[in-house]
């Protein structure tokens, strides 16, 4: 089964802090208004664990979900449907990665998920 999408489950305030820009230099001119940001994004953080964890207490064990740490510090999945990721993405569960942004992966696996790659962007067949 190929996925157009993958799960992660964002654990890490960094990249929101750094607006998703690991290229820039990393500099903080405003201490306090960055530990202020850190602490609502991890109350927010934990809110949303608390809604996954019930979702897939819910589930139950026959989910099919598989978890790994990513190198990119969230919580990656895999094992689920496209439709069953874009679930829990419409609840606020779960961000997505869409593999379609990637003019490789789509020139290889688009046409199994209804893509293909023309003026510099994936576009449905």
């Amino acid at each position: 089964m190929v996925n157009r999408y993958a799960g992660e489950i964002r654990i890490n305030p960094v990249a929101v802090l750094r607006g998703g820009d690991f290229n820039n230099d990393g500099e903080i001119d405003d201490i306090h208004n960055v530990l202020d940001n850190t602490l609502e994004i991890q109350a927010e953080i934990a809110a949303r664990l608390i809604e996954l964890r019930n979702y897939l207490q819910q589930k139950g064990e026959g989910f099919g979900a598989e978890f790994f740490f990513a190198d990119g510090g969230y919580i990656g999945m895999r094992g689920l449907t496209d439709t069953q990721l874009l679930e829990m993405k419409t609840k606020g569960l779960i961000e997505l990665f869409d593999f379609a942004t990637d003019k490789s992966w789509v020139k290889k696996y688009g046409a199994q998920v209804g893509l293909t790659w023309e003026d510099g962007r994936a576009v449905e067949i």
